[in-house]
């Protein structure tokens, strides 16, 4: 039975991936042979994350929607030759604060005090919870294409909450696929990009597994949660010494210019780096300048 269940997902995989171009096909099944998952039990909750790299200091990469760590497998690859590397999946049965205190153990776990804590997208709601709830095990914050969520978004949220859970598949996974196509492909078709291919097709891999619609739920959970809380402010990181990295894009159609306004208002005194036409896609179409200001920051932090 598991060798049969084997073939019908390489099947399935051979067949999502057909119009992928070979060598960017061959680089994903590497990366997922060479950085397989470890796992971890927090209370009654089972963690993974891609623990790798190496170096004297550690990189946190909170992933955004797919909610899984190997999705920032490009920054995984870039960095992974000067820092350690954490990467985790978000355990789906947690609020925000629980989110973060599992985080914190797979650090503890790894025996690593400190950490630079990237977030982007809505792992930069994650890394702006986790620097507020830990900040003596955050030594510095990037935040990317992200935003502070306010109090107004609650009601929303908790609609949105009572709605989701009961839309059945054939109406959720079109939703999805039109809200992606927005906010990521459209952007790469229109550039041309020569990876605009393999995301399409790593993004719907992710919609056939089934998992997404209860990422989403989870997800949608863990934001209400957090607009139930105070609303993020300048003063809450007053004595913590850490600095701060925003990257942006000035026409991010999930990050409109109020939200990028607020964002920067919020961290006054952070290094802020805005890209020109990259939408929401800054690190496929922008990747070697977005890892190049980001090592810069880095370098840069005492």
């Amino acid at each position: 039975m598991h060798a049969q269940t084997s073939t019908q997902e390489s099947a399935a995989f051979d067949r999502i991936y057909e119009k992928v171009p070979t060598e960017q096909v061959a680089r994903l099944k590497t990366f997922r042979h060479t950085h397989p998952y470890k796992q971890l039990i927090v209370g009654d909750t089972k963690w993974e994350y891609i623990s790798c790299g190496q170096g004297e200091q550690t990189l946190l990469l909170l992933p955004g929607a797919l909610s899984v760590g190997e999705s920032t497998f490009p920054f995984i690859t870039a960095f992974e030759n000067e820092y350690r590397i954490i990467a985790p999946s978000y355990a789906l049965s947690l609020s925000m604060a629980g989110l973060c205190e599992g985080v914190s153990h797979i650090l503890e776990t790894e025996e690593l005090n400190q950490a630079h804590v990237f977030g982007g997208s809505y792992g930069g709601l994650v890394a702006q919870y986790f620097v507020r709830q830990y900040p003596a095990k955050a030594r510095s914050l990037i935040l990317s294409h992200t935003f502070v969520l306010s109090p107004k978004l609650a009601k929303p949220l908790w609609i949105a909450g009572k709605l989701v859970p009961v839309f059945p598949k054939s109406l959720f996974a079109p939703i999805l696929k039109l809200r992606l196509n927005k906010l990521l492909l459209s952007k790469l078709r229109i550039a041309n990009h020569p990876e605009a291919e393999f995301w399409r097709a790593y993004l719907n891999e992710a919609i056939a597994s089934d998992l997404l619609k209860k990422v989403f739920v989870h997800q949608n959970k863990c934001l209400l949660d957090l607009a139930q809380r105070p609303q993020f402010a300048p003063d809450d990181l007053k004595g913590w010494p850490g600095k701060v990295l925003i990257i942006e894009s000035d026409d991010d159609p999930a990050i409109p210019a109020r939200d990028r306004a607020l964002l920067r208002s919020t961290y006054p005194t952070a290094q802020v780096h805005t890209f020109r036409d990259a939408g929401h896609a800054s690190s496929i179409l922008k990747r070697e300048e977005v890892f190049s200001v980001i090592r810069r920051f880095l370098h840069n932090v005492i």
